[in-house]
């Protein structure tokens, strides 16, 4: 267009300064091309952004980490229901499980001894809700037919005294809990009594008496891990590190026994 209205010499004159003004443009739309881009991808980016809501907004980092904090006491298993005393409770007597009175040491040693924020807890027994304990040893169905003797049980009564032994354990966790530690509240900071929604169960061992024949100890302890699941959630109670083994003999003559480590979270 420029060159159909200027002849031939004009051109000539003014051909640098044509030449000059081409490239400003051309260098003004490579310029605005990569700012369109550079928007583009911001854009984009924010919407990918893990912390990027379903509806497109943003969430700061800072405001993630508050809202996920406010979930500490969740189960953590996918539910959202409060992992709560209350709802701990509630949770046990749905399948027809109370916690204990808490006992106490039957012998020279500590029920529970606190190492930062961990809590090592002894040897607890399977004593039923009237403080009577179960008494015997394990055999194989084989050995348990035909023999008048009660000093045999099966591995299902031993599942069941483990359960025991872990609800006399939680007994013994809240009891030290309520007295022994305080954690803050996230909204007014006063400082409370705290409770079994603040434990993290570490680690259990379990001690089972046996006959030489039997080898289901490890079904036997299943029945304390059960009640911890249930009782605390998946991550809480239930993902723990466990071990198990057998033994001829055990203290009063009980059945079974079972150690604890737990963690607490948020305490003082």
């Amino acid at each position: 267009f420029i060159l159909t209205i200027i002849n031939g010499n004009t051109y000539e004159v003014m051909k640098p300064r044509l030449l000059l003004i081409v490239h400003s443009i051309l260098t003004a739309s490579a310029l605005f091309a990569a700012e369109v881009s550079a928007f583009h991808n911001h854009f984009q980016g924010m919407t990918n952004h893990p912390n990027a809501l379903k509806d497109g907004s943003h969430n700061h980092p800072m405001t993630s980490k508050r809202a996920e904090s406010s979930n500490d006491h969740s189960l953590r298993d996918g539910s959202s229901t409060p992992n709560t005393m209350e709802a701990i409770q509630s949770r046990l007597a749905a399948i027809g499980l109370d916690l204990p009175p808490p006992g106490g040491p039957k012998a020279n040693y500590q029920l529970v001894h606190r190492d930062g924020d961990l809590l090592y807890l002894s040897g607890h027994l399977p004593a039923k809700l009237d403080g009577t304990l179960i008494v015997g040893a394990y055999a194989p169905s084989d050995v348990i037919e035909g023999n008048e003797s009660n000093k045999w049980l099966s591995t299902e009564q031993g599942y069941e005294a483990a359960q025991l032994c872990a609800l006399n354990l939680l007994s013994t966790l809240q009891s030290y809990l309520s007295t022994h530690v305080k954690t803050e509240t996230s909204t007014s900071g006063v400082s409370l009594p705290a409770d079994l929604s603040q434990i993290k169960i570490v680690k259990l061992f379990g001690i089972v008496r046996s006959h030489d024949e039997f080898v289901e100890q490890h079904l036997v302890m299943n029945g304390a891990s059960d009640v911890l699941k249930h009782a605390l959630g998946s991550d809480m109670g239930g993902c723990h590190a466990r071990s198990a083994i057998g033994t001829n003999t055990l203290p009063l003559g009980i059945c079974v026994e079972v150690e604890m480590i737990a963690k607490i979270s948020g305490s003082n």
